[in-house]
């Protein structure tokens, strides 16, 4: 099965009080666009690519991946002023790490689309890993098994009745 993803930035709103300060300190020797600068440079260098089979988060320093099978729980976090921009956080938890996507666009419906999709994943690498289970059956064939009971009645090892109990077995 090949990998599908879809690749996601930030929306620009979650930063939006950075633009407003950056805005408002124009006029003060130009401090003002080097903050708007600096609020667009960083949100521009986040990706968030979300697969089939797991959630990468790339920045300019750092990458981090999580596979969707071992995600428990999304915490979705917004505040007020998120709320009204339909922006928010989703915290990724899992056993090992938590990772941060910060400015999503719906995040809740984010989050149980997420959601559905690892548990899917689990329920996929479940059915995977049955199929590839052999039979634990590992008793020898009929044929080989009688003449080992055989052997061990005719050296003594097995009385009379215990070999005509299991010689049944083999009868039918």
């Amino acid at each position: 099965m090949s990998e599908k993803t879809i690749d996601l930035k930030p929306s620009y709103t979650f930063q939006i009080w950075w633009y407003i300060i950056g805005a408002l300190l124009v006029p003060l020797f130009g401090i003002g666009l080097i903050v708007i600068y600096l609020a667009y440079r960083k949100q521009s260098a986040i990706t968030y690519k979300i697969g089939n089979q797991s959630i990468t988060k790339t920045d300019r320093t750092s990458s981090e991946t999580v596979n969707l099978a071992d995600i428990h729980d999304i915490n979705v976090q917004q505040r007020w002023i998120d709320k009204k921009l339909n922006t928010g956080r989703l915290v990724l938890i899992t056993e090992q790490k938590t990772i941060d996507l910060a400015g999503i666009q719906n995040p809740q419906s984010h989050s149980d689309l997420i959601l559905q999709a690892a548990k899917a994943e689990r329920i996929r690498l479940k059915k995977k890993k049955e199929i590839r289970t052999p039979p634990s059956d590992n008793a020898p064939i009929s044929l080989d098994r009688l003449d080992y009971l055989t052997g061990l009645w005719q050296q003594g090892l097995l009385s009379d009745e215990d070999f005509k109990e299991e010689k049944k077995h083999f009868e039918s």
